[in-house]
């Protein structure tokens, strides 16, 4: 680029306003005298006869053409400051948006935080509402919903007391929570049609849910390591590409709900209905299984490898039912895979 052309362009960038304001205040008057001009140049020029021949009205005809050419034009000029004008107000809008967000975003997280159940319930849903909104805009603001997602999950696990006996010595962990509270967290987390959380891997390990209703809900990577299941529901749910290893589960629900790529290793689950759920690709491996019952169940390449069977387990009604225990510890992943799997 030249000396001259970079002086030019520089005295372009530093009077860009003052340019751009005279250019919409009289664009309309330069476009006028601009056609005015050029019909004048033209008639000059004889275009009117050439356009309608030697008449006595070819002037008149000629001053219509031009009269309408500077009406379209003007027209046209009209309708695109008009959508200049519609998209700067969408831009501002946007931007007073994304500022009241913020403020929502602070004031809910401040909810969260209060001692009082009911202001916290009320924090949970104004962040899932902030959620919905933010995952139906651009990238930017759809930070949000990992953000909220991750707040809810961590507001879970914080409130996760451990308790230990000065006697003997002896830990367990319990929710420091109103079962109300963790309630409405999974409800928006997992029971929410839209499913906007659904692509994030959800850490809801060392938790523990008691006396929770998981009905209909869908858990995809979800992580439940060493959690606590404790007298809740979970039926017709469906558990994705879960980690369930070292989890205690005691007088849990599971039936007609489905399991797909879900890991059991290592857990302790005593008390627990599986009826009529549907395994598939699941892994129990040193598992310890109390009164269970897996009736009706549906098992695809389900591999319960040295798990330890106490109390009444049964598979009635499974592809399993004509096999022993020690079978089934042994060689279920064998015989999960035969063809005629019910």
């Amino acid at each position: 680029m030249s000396k001259k052309s970079k002086i030019f362009s520089s005295i372009l960038k530093s009077n860009r306003k003052a340019i751009s304001y005279f250019y919409y205040k009289y664009i309309f008057l330069i476009i006028i005298f601009g056609c005015i001009l050029t019909g004048i140049i033209f008639y000059k020029l004889d275009a009117h006869i050439i356009l309608f021949g030697d008449t006595p009205s070819a002037l008149g005809e000629y001053v219509k053409t031009v009269a309408t050419g500077l009406g379209g034009a003007l027209v046209i000029l009209g309708l695109w400051i008009n959508n200049r004008r519609v998209a700067e107000q969408t831009r501002q809008n946007n931007i007073a948006e994304k500022g009241q967000i913020n403020t929502r975003f602070k004031d809910a997280a401040t909810l969260l935080g209060s001692g009082n159940v009911s202001s916290v319930i009320s924090g949970i849903y104004a962040l899932h509402q902030i959620a919905l909104e933010s995952s139906e805009e651009d990238d930017i603001q759809r930070r949000y919903v990992n953000i909220i997602h991750d707040i809810l999950c961590t507001y879970v696990r914080e409130n996760t007391d451990t308790i230990i006996n000065e006697d003997t010595g002896k830990e367990w962990r319990v929710n420091s929570e109103p079962t109300i509270v963790i309630q409405t967290i999974m409800k928006v987390l997992f029971k929410n049609n839209e499913f906007i959380y659904s692509d994030y891997m959800t850490d809801l390990s060392n938790c523990v849910f008691e006396d929770i209703d998981f009905d209909n809900a869908h858990f995809s990577n979800v992580d439940f390591t060493k959690t606590k299941f404790i007298r809740s529901t979970a039926q017709n749910c469906s558990f994705t590409s879960c980690y369930m290893e070292n989890s205690f589960m005691d007088g849990m629900d599971f039936s007609d709900t489905s399991f797909d790529k879900v890991i059991f290793d290592s857990s302790h689950i005593k008390n627990t209905s599986f009826v009529s759920a549907t395994l598939k690709e699941c892994d129990f491996w040193n598992t310890i299984i109390f009164n269970s019952n897996f009736d009706n169940t549906r098992l695809n390449n389900v591999d319960f490898k040295d798990c330890i069977f106490e109390g009444d387990i049964t598979f009635n009604n499974t592809i399993l039912e004509k096999y022993t225990l020690e079978e089934i510890r042994t060689k279920s992943d064998i015989l999960t895979k035969l063809t005629n799997n019910i």
